[in-house]
C-alpha cells in the first residue's frame, strides 16, 4: 500500500515553477511597463536584438517555463487523479488539518525577490536567479511541495491522520484533494506522491 511513487524531477520542476507563477507574471508586468518604450517594431537588425535580450530576455525565459511548468502539472495532475480512481487505496479519515494558509507563509518569500525590481540589471538578475537555484532544492525535497499559492486557487492541502480499510495502522501525511472541506470519518481513495504526500480523492463518509 505504501508503495513509493516518487514524482519525476520534470514533476518536481513543474511544481516549482507554477508556485512562482505570480512572481513572475508581476515582475513581467513591471518589466514590460518600466520599458515599453522599447515596445516597437524596427526591424530585425543586431541592435534590436540585444536590446530586447537586456530588457525583455528575463521575461521571456520566465514565460516559457511558467508554460512548461503549467503543462507539465496539468499532466501530472491529471495522471494522478486517474491512477487515485483505478487503483487508489481507501482509507477513512481520523484527524485532518487544512493547511492552505501555509501558502500564505509561502508567499513571504515572494517579498525578498521584489528587491530585485530591474531585471535588466545583470546583478540584479543574478541574484534573483540565485535565490530561485536555492529556493528550488529546498523546495523540491521538502513537504513544501504540496504548498503552492497556485495550487490552492482550485485544490486544498490537508494534514491527516488516516487508516486503510484493512489496517489498524494510523498513518500520518499530506494529502491534495480537490475537494474544499473533508471531516473525519470521510472515506477517500489515496495514492503517494513522495514521502508522506498523497493525492486524494473522496469516496463517501463512513456514517
Amino acid at each position: 500500500m505504501e508503495n513509493q511513487t516518487k514524482l519525476t524531477k520534470n514533476a518536481r520542476f513543474s511544481l516549482f515553477i507554477v508556485s512562482y507563477f505570480p512572481l513572475f507574471l508581476i515582475l513581467t508586468i513591471r518589466q514590460l511597463y518600466d520599458y515599453s518604450i522599447y515596445i516597437h517594431w524596427a526591424g530585425l537588425n543586431l541592435e534590436g536584438f540585444f536590446i530586447y535580450l537586456q530588457h525583455f530576455g528575463a521575461i521571456t525565459i520566465f514565460s516559457v517555463l511558467t508554460l512548461y511548468g503549467f503543462t507539465g502539472l496539468i499532466f501530472l495532475l491529471k495522471n494522478m487523479k486517474r491512477r487515485v480512481t483505478f487503483s487508489g487505496d481507501t482509507a477513512i479519515i481520523t484527524d485532518i488539518e487544512n493547511k492552505n494558509n501555509e501558502s500564505l507563509s509561502y508567499l513571504f518569500t515572494y517579498l525578498l525577490p521584489f528587491l530585485f525590481q530591474d531585471l535588466s540589471n545583470p546583478i540584479s538578475l543574478f541574484s534573483l536567479l540565485i535565490l530561485l537555484i536555492v529556493t528550488f532544492f529546498i523546495y523540491t525535497n521538502s513537504s513544501m511541495l504540496l504548498i503552492n499559492p497556485t495550487l490552492s486557487l482550485k485544490y486544498t492541502i490537508f494534514q491527516v491522520e488516516f487508516k486503510y480499510l484493512n489496517s489498524n495502522k494510523t498513518n500520518k501525511g499530506m494529502i491534495i484533494s480537490e475537494q474544499s472541506h473533508l471531516n473525519e470519518d470521510d472515506i477517500i481513495k489515496i495514492k503517494p506522491i513522495g514521502s508522506r504526500l498523497y493525492y486524494s480523492i473522496i469516496t463517501g463518509t463512513n456514517q
